[in-house]
């Protein structure tokens, strides 16, 4: 309440207002809702500052002696209430976690002492759905262990719910889980779990297709859900006849989804200032570029 800048009769109204799910209201006594538009936004509210005092103590400082600038290599990264703070020691994580402890308990918060961990990079990290580590020296990103598992499981859901359904109602409902969370992972290196997770769903599917015929040879199933298209085998497709036009239906596959690295917008930038109008529309050009020709183009001061 002491960290939002908005009414606060409003702002106390709005965070005790309830939740309406199937037409049943809940009470809201305390936090807000998962999930919610509102959480995120509050959350940078009462959080900022916490990278500016990190970098009050742990800042690019000129040391008189030496005659040169000392760079203590402390970033602190962070999304929302999420937040990873880097370090070259332990003992400089200690130092920090006990002042952003203090941090939060003057906004009458505390760390999640399930995810707060002290750890190496060579043993890694999850953020966000990411899993961070160094591999011999060399720093990759790829999906998390506990995101896979979330989409294989929503896989399973969606397969299971529609063990009735026609193969093309089967690849509608398929189709946009895929491409929501293959974009997602895009910009990381993904292409090994994106092949992994392909594999996994064809297996599902090829339950689902079995358990519909059971009485029928697997060799005849296989054929009439799974066709060949160019060189390509097990593509899940149908032909099927939709608001009067005959239509091919195709699942998508993760491996097809290119791995294009994300150009990092600068810290200072601000849609909302005309000052950078160029900025982000030289960004949305190349963006276009790369959906267009399926190639990065390289911009200029970006």
């Amino acid at each position: 309440m002491n960290n939002i800048p908005i009414d606060k009769s409003i702002l106390g109204k709005w965070l005790k207002c309830g939740v309406v799910y199937n037409k049943c209201l809940s009470p809201t006594e305390e936090g807000t809702p998962q999930g919610g538009i509102i959480s995120p936004t509050l959350a940078n509210m009462t959080l900022d500052g916490l990278e500016a005092l990190v970098k009050e103590h742990y800042g690019v400082k000129y040391q008189k002696e030496k005659k040169r600038l000392y760079y203590p290599k402390v970033h602190l990264v962070r999304y929302a209430d999420d937040f990873v703070v880097t370090a070259t020691d332990r003992e400089t994580l200690e130092n920090i976690k006990g002042m952003i402890t203090i941090f939060l308990e003057e906004r009458g918060l505390s760390l999640s002492e399930e995810k707060t961990v002290l750890t190496h990079i060579d043993d890694g990290f999850d953020f966000l759905g990411f899993n961070v580590r160094k591999y011999n020296g060399k720093l990759l990103i790829k999906p998390s262990l506990k995101g896979q598992k979330k989409l294989t499981e929503k896989l399973h859901e969606v397969v299971f719910r529609n063990k009735a359904a026609a193969q093309n109602k089967l690849i509608v409902k398929l189709n946009p889980v895929l491409t929501g969370w293959g974009n997602y992972y895009r910009h990381v290196v993904s292409k090994k779990v994106f092949c992994k997770m392909d594999h996994i769903l064809v297996q599902q599917l090829r339950r689902w297709a079995f358990r519909r015929h059971h009485n029928k040879p697997r060799d005849w199933c296989m054929k009439r859900y799974f066709k060949t298209d160019g060189n390509r085998h097990w593509c899940f497709k149908c032909q099927a006849i939709e608001s009067g036009k005959k239509k091919n239906f195709t699942l998508k596959l993760l491996s097809d989804i290119p791995i294009v690295r994300h150009t990092k917008v600068k810290k200072d930038a601000n849609p909302f200032d005309p000052k950078w109008d160029n900025y982000f529309e030289q960004r949305q050009r190349h963006a276009k570029l790369k959906r267009s020709y399926g190639k990065v183009a390289r911009p200029v001061q970006i």
